[in-house]
């Protein structure tokens, strides 16, 4: 297998990106503690906000919503702090949120490296954490999620999150020397299968954001849930015929920290419901924070989903039918409505926008 694939680089750039992540995060302005955080973006430039909702759980009082369309909910408002999210700015459902988010006088900040949302941050004063360009927005992760954990400790909502964010860092970096041969491991067993991701807790968006990268990296169909919730539904599939279930495979996320609860949960599942499935594999955590060990998974699963990318010999950096929809969207000139908005705070904010 040709394991020097050109995407693989981004991924062994985490740990620096952490770190510069955090070093790019420190010049946004003190903001009081919102009474909800709302993140706004598509696709990996939305799964940060599921990630600080799954960190945060049992720690913040605050809220915290990810808006993946055009439209905010009614409920976002003045006192809500919101977060929009697009590597390259130029992403129309997050322009559109953002142009109801200002309307509607909420806190706002930005995570860009630039396009018309840089623009609109620059022109209009909202804070902007600005990232490299140059990153599939999938591999830039820590790009696009650290900053949001810096925000979190800043507004108050949890403390202790950058030294975390520091320390998830160095687990990456130790995990390097050997993660490329664990990935190839991990991909061998899935090819011809449907990858299944189960995690729970901290790992919920963890699992999630793992099937999304088999999907855009690998070109397969894959699919995820969570613990207590699949052992209330989704469990009974398992009960279909052997012809059809081997065709799956089963990642469990586990953790030396999972409850007592859980790990039964996961062990019963694994031995009542999952014998008919081709693989059944279990990706541990590391480290000893909650960041650390979500980022340790993802880190493993997504070169894993690029391992698999090359057994099957596709391109993980192409995304075909991506492309193609966004080039027929685009025919409809960038959307009438959102051109509409753009340029109604142009005239009212004397905003120069180039759409």
């Amino acid at each position: 297998m040709e394991d020097h694939n050109e995407m693989l680089k981004f991924y062994f750039r985490w740990p620096d990106a952490i770190l510069d992540a955090i070093q790019r995060s420190q010049e946004l302005p003190s903001l009081t503690k919102p009474s909800l955080l709302a993140v706004i973006g598509m696709g990996g430039s939305a799964i940060g906000g599921d990630l600080l909702r799954d960190l945060l759980y049992n720690q913040s009082d605050v809220p915290i919503y990810t808006c993946r369309d055009y439209h905010l909910p009614a409920w976002v408002g003045p006192n809500s702090l919101v977060i929009a999210v697009s590597y390259s700015g130029n992403t129309e459902e997050t322009l559109m949120a953002f142009s109801e988010a200002f309307k509607r006088g909420c806190k706002l900040v930005a995570i860009t490296s630039g396009g018309i949302l840089g623009q609109l941050c620059t022109e209009l004063k909202v804070p902007i954490v600005r990232i490299p360009k140059g990153y599939p927005p999938r591999a830039a992760l820590p790009y696009l999620f650290i900053p949001m954990c810096v925000l979190g400790e800043r507004v108050g909502l949890a403390k202790g999150l950058i030294d975390q964010a520091k320390k998830a860092a160095k687990t990456l970096r130790s995990m390097l020397v050997s993660i490329r041969e664990k990935a190839k491991r991990i991909a061998k067993r899935l090819v011809g299968t449907i990858p299944v991701i189960y995690g729970f807790g901290i790992f919920k968006s963890v699992a999630y954001r793992l099937k999304t990268q088999f999907n855009e990296n690998s070109k397969v169909p894959s699919f995820a849930n969570w613990f207590p919730a699949l052992n209330h539904d989704e469990v009974v599939g398992w009960e279909g015929e052997e012809e059809l279930l081997e065709k799956f495979s089963v990642i469990l996320i586990r953790s030396q920290d999972e409850p007592l609860e859980i790990k039964r949960r996961i062990e019963l599942t694994r031995e009542v419901a999952l014998h008919k499935v081709s693989e059944i594999l279990e990706i541990w955590s590391k480290g000893k924070t909650p960041l650390e060990q979500m980022m340790s998974v993802l880190l493993l699963g997504e070169i894993a989903s690029i391992c698999l990318a090359l057994l099957r010999r596709v391109d993980p950096l192409k995304v075909r039918t991506i492309d193609i929809i966004k080039k027929h969207m685009l025919e409809l000139q960038f959307s009438e409505d959102i051109r509409r908005r753009l340029l109604k705070l142009q005239g009212r904010y004397k905003v120069t926008i180039t759409l």
